[in-house]
């Protein structure tokens, strides 16, 4: 007979939102006989798990999957500083949900390719020039060794996926949170995105997890150095600095637009990489950043580029269903999900235009 997971109870709370007195509460039962069942001292009957199963909107089955929930270093996390503690949970919640989901459907799902997301050590890595590495260089590395042509990446969603990674939409119910990168041994390099931010932040966001995938798996450091490092990689990697600076030929609002339709990332992304390239003057950089506010520019761009849609996890379910004949109610009982977020979670394309539309529903 199948273990009770204690783990599984911890992650089905905090998917839904809930904190553990608000569950005990719902359950009209002693929070501290769920504690003692969410920390595993005690193992609560299968009556319990029913009851609990049918409130939070999982089945029984769920909770007595064999695996375990995976934490997030927080330096992979962006503008996460503000988010409640119960804001993150829920969301640190879905994706160790939508891992447990790719794991399962890889078992059957062979993915095809022979490249990777590589991992460098750059106190370790020595180039042509046998020196230290610039981030610039690893960038140009990347790019490199994954055959990209010169001038903008027309789908980044599209590279990261044929070399290594997928990349899953989600609802993080939040804009204080653009993206989440998770790398674990025999699993692709998993990229969660965060669907309701506009398309131009998605592909520099893909670009600055790719960067902490690259750069921080194997060398840890201080979170805001680690930032600012995945943030100049991002920019190395779309905009590199031999061809974006002759394009550069001048730093206004109607110029740094045009910018941003040929390389398609945001102008503000333009004007960091700018900055960073000693290509402006702080004066030209604090009299941008006061007209992008003055236009409400800073929290939503005009001219977004298209939004870019990956294939592999639709490929995945598309598998199932059409090669080996799962029908709906065999995945949702396969993946341990009920019909309704089954439907929210795979029944929609990437980023659907409507971004006020639910990826995942709380079933209360």
């Amino acid at each position: 007979m199948a273990k009770f997971n204690h783990f599984m109870l911890t992650l089905a709370r905090e998917a839904r939102g809930l904190t553990q007195a608000e569950l005990a509460d719902g359950l009209k039962a002693a929070q501290g006989t769920l504690s003692k069942y969410e920390t595993g001292l005690n193992v609560p009957p299968s009556e319990f798990v029913e009851h609990l199963g049918a409130f939070l909107g999982f089945p029984a089955d769920f909770f007595y999957q064999q695996d375990r929930p995976y934490g997030f270093p927080p330096f992979h996390f962006r503008k996460r500083k503000k988010l409640s503690a119960k804001a993150l949970g829920r969301i640190v919640a879905e994706m160790n949900i939508r891992r447990m989901h790719v794991g399962k459907m890889m078992l059957s799902f062979g993915l095809l390719g022979n490249r990777f997301i590589p991992e460098i050590n750059m106190d370790e890595y020595r180039g042509k020039s046998r020196g230290r590495p610039s981030i610039e260089d690893v960038a140009r590395l990347v790019r490199e060794s994954w055959m990209l042509p010169s001038g903008p990446i027309p789908n980044l969603v599209e590279v990261i996926e044929e070399n290594g990674g997928i990349v899953i939409p989600c609802d993080f119910q939040s804009d204080l949170l653009d993206a989440m990168s998770q790398r674990i041994d025999g699993m692709p390099v998993l990229f969660f995105i965060n669907a309701n931010s506009p398309a131009d932040r998605i592909r520099y966001t893909l670009a600055h997890e790719l960067g902490h995938m690259v750069l921080h798996t194997t060398d840890l450091k201080s979170d805001d150095e680690m930032e600012d490092e995945a943030d100049e990689f991002a920019g190395a990697f779309m905009l590199p600095a031999d061809e974006f600076r002759p394009h550069l030929r001048q730093f206004d609002l109607r110029h740094i637009a045009n910018m941003k339709g040929y390389w398609k990332v945001s102008m503000a992304a333009i004007a960091v990489r700018a900055h960073r390239l000693n290509l402006i003057t702080p004066y030209q950089s604090k009299t941008f950043w006061m007209e992008m506010s003055r236009l409400g520019y800073r929290r939503r761009e005009p001219n977004e580029p298209s939004r870019e849609t990956p294939k592999l996890l639709r490929q995945m379910v598309e598998f199932h269903r059409k090669k080996l004949g799962y029908s709906g109610t065999d995945m949702a009982q396969f993946l341990c999900a009920n019909p309704r977020d089954m439907e929210a979670m795979y029944s929609q394309s990437f980023l659907d235009p409507d971004p006020a539309r639910p990826y995942l529903r709380v079933v209360k």
